[in-house]
């Protein structure tokens, strides 16, 4: 039972009301039993008392000791029943009963305390409604549970009615109160074409969204599903703990014989049997964990558990992509320029047409603008993205490409489309990043998109430093001019362009053999290779594709890079807590076995010292469910191996 308790991932609950008064039961008759040996009582009657009172709150002791052992499992369980058998076979029913019911107020209290994260959490998913209101074709509505709702229906959410799945605007114009998911305490405006997250309130308007993530796959639900992994991928820290609780049961029996033998008092040996439960030690490590994965939620934060805290914690160097991640993912078409011979609005036609099924922002770019131009794009079959390069298809009959600008394509443009030269250094000279569109393996023209930098890029590279960064990077698939503009807004002076998936890896390997310990933030597919090969990947979660949030181990809720200092800070407090809460783990155990065995504490005060120590434990770690994001950084940490510009 105790051992039960002593991990978070196994809680039941810990507060039921039975539970609860069988304890203050058992408390009760070892109280009366106290009483009526000090008033002359008959002697039975006060062993009675007590041997009832110790039965109450010892059995499920033992119970959980002996099924430890049949399933193979040994636990503090075992310790505790030893200590509890042997003062029952000495007689002294009265210490029996107020260890067993300390040992019990113990577990529950750490109980309490422990799994305070965890319903925080949990609280998440209580706000998403348990209905949804579906708009099917003709505009008839259908009211269903949250839970049937699937991908690509429309629903029609009102004000004061919280949104039940992920999903974009369709239509309509309102507030929306995203507390419960970032943390951000004022609601954000937001209309069609924007993406609003399950659990979210809506304010102050009728709209109309497509369900784009449903059940468990839902920001909340991802958060959710964080508590089991954050118990379940605990720090290296940990290994300490892991390694000590093989060894610890026999240690402490071949104490408690010890004492038994050199002082020839058995309470001394049971005392040190009770004072020898690393329950302290036990829950240092999940209890903070999962602590801070609470407040990280809660600051629109998904961490993959205590290994990726751990990993953050150690970062020295943070390495970014620069589209939908530095800048704000949604570029504009601003030129287009067509070879002679071909019409502008042709060739854009042609282009967005090949593009209309891409999710890149740049894909969406070129769609949008010719939108905005008022041209339809053409018909496409058969079209193929090749990540990292850029998409064909089939247009009206001709076999169209869209790619991005490389030294292979300068020289094809110098050689079959010299007109288009100096427009190309134009637009580089500009910043902009240039496209090349060919149709039927000719080159056909040039489109030019501009992106802007996020409003919290530049503060965050500042805040990581002040956090103890010193060097942030950029790693970007765009030319050398867009990337250096980028660079030079958002602050950082390490950056790389012009770079394939493989190349983004490639470039992480090289700063992870030079020492440095790297996080990556990216938010596409081609970013995928990235996240997985960064000793920390963190994804784009709004952003993001499904490919990317997958493969990291951290994801932003709204793309907000201005919390990556905070997550940092986060990271290092709880691996900071972890590491003195296993000190104090073991100092506790050290002192209480020593003074048990020295005859210093009884075993009601073993029990009582023992306990104090977990919740010592337990309350360090629930500090982290407090922690402000306003703190100070810690000292810098060294520069980057291999620094440059571009490549």
């Amino acid at each position: 039972m105790i051992g039960r308790f002593a991990c978070p991932g196994s809680y039941r609950e810990l507060i039921s009301s039975r539970e609860t008064l069988l304890c203050l039961l058992g408390g009760v008759l070892a109280a009366v039993s106290w009483i009526a040996s000090l008033s002359g009582a008959p002697a039975w009657l006060a062993a009675a008392l007590a041997l009832t009172g110790a039965a109450i709150n010892g059995l499920p002791i033992v119970k959980g000791a002996v099924e430890g052992l049949l399933e193979k499992q040994v636990n503090v369980d075992e310790l505790v029943s030893i200590a509890l058998v042997a003062s029952v076979m000495q007689g002294e029913y009265l210490s029996a009963a107020i260890v067993a019911c300390i040992m019990k107020a113990g577990s529950l209290v750490e109980g309490f305390l422990s799994d305070a994260a965890r319903r925080s959490i949990k609280a998440l998913a209580a706000v998403t409604p348990d209905t949804a209101t579906i708009v099917e074709p003709g505009g008839r509505e259908r009211t269903v549970p949250a839970a049937e709702v699937r991908v690509g229906q429309q629903l029609r959410v009102r004000p004061g009615e919280r949104i039940p799945v992920d999903a974009v605007i369709l239509s309509g114009i309102t507030a929306v109160d995203e507390s419960s998911i970032t943390g951000e305490p004022l609601p954000r405006s937001c209309t069609t074409g924007e993406k609003v997250l399950a659990g979210t309130m809506n304010y102050n308007g009728v709209i109309v969204v497509e369900a784009q993530r449903v059940g468990e796959d839902t920001t909340i639900g991802k958060v959710v599903r964080l508590v089991e992994e954050a118990e379940a991928h605990n720090p290296k820290a940990a290994r300490l703990v892991d390694n000590y609780a093989r060894w610890f049961t026999p240690v402490v029996l071949a104490c408690a014989a010890a004492a038994r033998a050199i002082s020839g008092e058995t309470s001394r040996a049971v005392a040190v049997l009770i004072a020898g439960c690393p329950c302290a030690l036990l829950m240092a490590a999940p209890t903070a964990a999962v602590a801070a994965v609470g407040r990280a939620a809660r600051a629109g934060i998904i961490v993959r558990g205590g290994q990726a805290l751990e990993k953050v914690a150690a970062a020295t160097l943070v390495l970014f992509d620069k589209t939908g991640t530095l800048t704000y993912g949604r570029p504009e078409l601003d030129e287009v320029l067509p070879v002679p011979g071909m019409a502008a609005e042709r060739l854009l036609a042609l282009a967005a047409g090949a593009e209309g099924g891409g999710t890149h922002p740049i894909a969406r770019a070129i769609v949008a603008g010719a939108e905005a131009r008022s041209i339809t794009p053409a018909a496409a079959e058969g079209a193929f993205t090749e990540v990292g390069v850029g998409v064909r298809a089939t247009v009206d009959g001709h076999a169209v490409e869209v790619c991005g600008v490389t030294a292979e394509v300068e020289a094809e443009l110098a050689e079959h489309a010299p007109g288009l030269v100096q427009p190309l250094a134009a637009l580089r000279s500009r910043g902009a990043t240039a496209l090349l569109v060919r149709v039927d393996a000719a080159p056909a023209g040039l489109l030019a998109v501009t992106d802007t930098l996020r409003p919290g890029a530049r503060a965050s590279v500042s805040g990581l430093r002040a956090a103890g960064l010193a060097h942030a990077g950029m790693l970007s698939g765009d030319h050398e001019t867009s990337a250096a503009r980028i660079a030079a807004e958002a602050g950082i002076d390490y950056w790389r362009a012009g770079l394939k998936p493989a190349d983004k890896l490639s470039a992480i390997r090289t700063q992870q053999q030079s020492g440095a310990t790297v996080i990556f933030v990216g938010d596409g597919i081609n970013d995928a290779p990235a996240l997985t090969g960064a000793d920390v990947g963190v994804a784009m979660g709004g952003a993001g594709t499904d490919v990317a949030l997958e493969t990291a181990d951290v994801a932003l809720t709204h793309d907000d890079i201005g919390r990556l200092p905070f997550l940092v800070r986060l990271s290092r407090r709880a691996i900071s807590l972890i590491k003195i809460n296993i000190g104090l783990g073991v100092l506790f155990n050290a002192l209480s076995i020593l003074g048990s065995g020295y005859g210093l504490l009884s075993p009601v005060m073993a029990s009582v010292f023992h306990n104090v120590g977990s919740v010592i434990v337990v309350i360090s770690s629930a500090s982290l469910a407090f922690f402000d994001d306003g703190e100070p950084g810690q000292p810098a940490c060294p520069a980057p191996a291999a620094g440059g510009k571009a490549a």
